[in-house]
């Protein structure tokens, strides 16, 4: 796979380090932007704020080399993908750290070949990274799901709205899986739509070209669903990696930058 070629940057100024052609002008600005800072004006954002600051203060005094150790770079040995759902905070739930886990996350935690932003995540974690572990990570009660479960019910229309779109393969889906006594159900639907996502993670020419450099060393691909009901992860048992694949694999080789 060719590598990005390198290009100069624009010339930065000294004391900010962003360019002068981009750098906001700040008479430009609404007034209250450059007289107060945005989260003073929201106080939920301030409260985040304020809690951002707790934390901070907490993990440093606790361990004062934790923020000068994670300054340098990342070594995540694990890529999640995710549903956005607000519940499901992979680092929380896991019970992580940050720099742990290398995470994108979005509704229903898709996975198509034409997905761009995922596809870049891939390259990123399976290039420079060398992960180990991909894991699918769906969820109960998923909104996304449960959206695509409605529209398999109804008779098809044309696709307007993103949403739409994006739920497009999850409708599908819904709807093959349905019988002559009805829709799946919604937990039916999570796992599947799990699997179907690693099914495509495993066709896909960023994983096959990963099992050819790295051959049995190559990334496995995992399936599990969270359970928000209890707290606990539930692996579906459909993990695949490489022919005679092989924990454990070298880091080692190109990376993309």
């Amino acid at each position: 796979m060719p590598l990005p070629f390198r290009r100069e940057l624009p010339q930065q100024s000294a004391s900010s380090g962003i360019s002068a052609s981009s750098r906001p002008d700040d008479r430009n600005l609404p007034k209250s932007a450059t007289e107060k800072h945005g989260s003073d004006l929201y106080p939920e954002l301030k409260e985040l704020m304020l809690r951002n600051q707790r934390w901070a203060k907490r993990v440093g005094s606790a361990d004062p080399g934790f923020f000068p150790r994670h300054y340098p770079g990342q070594r995540p040995e694990i890529l999640w993908i995710g549903c956005s759902d607000a519940r499901v905070p992979e680092t929380t739930i896991m019970g992580s750290q940050p720099g742990d886990i290398f995470v994108h996350r979005g509704i229903a935690n898709l996975y198509s070949p034409s997905d761009d932003s995922l596809n870049a995540v891939l390259m990123i974690a399976l290039i420079n990274f060398k992960v180990k572990h991909i894991i699918v990570a769906g969820h109960s009660n998923c909104v996304g799901c449960q959206t695509a479960l409605r529209a398999s019910n109804l008779p098809p229309v044309p696709e307007t709205q993103a949403i739409q779109r994006y739920l497009k393969p999850l409708t599908v889906l819904a709807r093959a899986m349905a019988t002559e006594d009805g829709p799946p159900s919604l937990d039916l639907l999570v796992e599947e739509n799990v699997q179907q996502q690693v099914r495509n993670l495993l066709a896909s020419q960023v994983v096959q070209d990963d099992w050819k450099r790295r051959a049995e060393y190559g990334v496995t691909v995992h399936g599990w669903v969270y359970q928000l009901e209890n707290g606990t992860v539930r692996d579906l048992g459909v993990s695949q990696g490489p022919p005679g694949a092989k924990p454990g694999g070298s880091r080692m080789g190109p990376r993309l930058f």
